[in-house]
């Protein structure tokens, strides 16, 4: 599973998401992880997810290997270069 780490906060990244059309498929918080936020980002009609979670401060996208639909590794990588 891929994860990178981002710069931008929780809320930056889901802007940025529905400005390219991603909605949220489901959220919730992280097991054993109080406090945490965690989402799943889709685009409707298209294969792939993008996980994303936030805790302590700390902001992070994962995509697993079978999950990636052709997009979210490449969009992971343009947030994660994002400053």
């Amino acid at each position: 599973m891929r994860s990178l780490n981002i710069q931008l906060s929780a809320e930056q990244v889901l802007d940025e998401c529905r400005r390219r059309g991603l909605v949220v498929q489901r959220e919730r918080e992280l097991a054993g992880r109080t406090g945490s936020r965690h989402w799943h980002l889709r685009i409707p009609g298209r294969g792939g997810t993008l996980e994303l979670s936030a805790w302590q401060g700390r902001v992070w996208v994962k995509v697993h290997p079978l999950r990636d639909g052709g997009w979210a590794n490449d969009f992971a990588r343009e947030l994660s270069l994002i400053r």
